[in-house]
């Protein structure tokens, strides 16, 4: 599996707002959850992570670009950290 940890994933509100310039953008609002997109997902890794993956209508952000992007949402870093896929080195 090929993963990156996002955290926070936002989606827009569908309110329009203007910058300084007169620039239009859509103004967002951060999802609920820690988020993580994958790729390349074992059966292994897919019955592990069944509870977290989650199936968007229109995804904010994939992958490198790719339609197979599957997304997870946990509810904290500490469970995404749980499950063993991140390594993280202790601070000293």
């Amino acid at each position: 599996m090929i993963f990156e940890p996002i955290g926070t994933l936002y989606e827009p509100t569908g309110k329009m707002l203007k910058d300084p310039e007169g620039n239009e953008y859509p103004e967002m609002k951060p999802m609920d959850g820690y988020w993580v997109i994958a790729l390349d997902l074992t059966d292994e890794d897919k019955e592990k992570l069944a509870p977290y993956i989650v199936e968007l209508e229109k995804p904010p952000v994939k992958f490198a670009g790719r339609d197979d992007t599957v997304y997870l949402k946990f509810p904290d870093r500490e469970t995404w950290l749980s499950l063993g896929y991140e390594k993280v080195e202790e601070e000293l």
